[in-house]
């Protein structure tokens, strides 16, 4: 197992990647909805944004682009935290989640 900083730069652009891809899924499919707006942030209302762009562009499929173009900064970023707190297995190694030891 490695952790983030252990990884090649190459490695860690990948792991970001990754990471941001992943996020974009689950904002997408409704997964993650950010509650920020009791705080004065504006982010769930840019996602919002920027998927009725893609709709209205008769575009549903590059709404994660639109997200990235308005969002990107922020997503990254969590992308980032969420890389960096990742562990990274090599093969051929096995690892089992302790929650599935329950």
């Amino acid at each position: 197992m490695k952790r983030y900083d252990e990884l090649t730069r190459k490695q860690q652009e990948q792991a970001v990647n990754k990471a941001a891809s992943d996020l974009l899924k689950a904002i997408l499919q409704g997964a993650i909805q950010f509650s920020d707006r009791e705080n004065g942030g504006d982010l769930q209302a840019r996602i919002d944004a920027a998927c009725e762009k893609a709709n209205e562009m008769q575009t549903p499929w590059f709404a994660h682009e639109y997200i990235m173009e308005t969002c990107g900064e922020e997503v990254l970023g969590m992308a980032r935290a969420d890389a960096e707190d990742a562990m990274y297995s090599e093969q051929p190694e096995r690892v089992i989640p302790l929650h599935a030891l329950a």
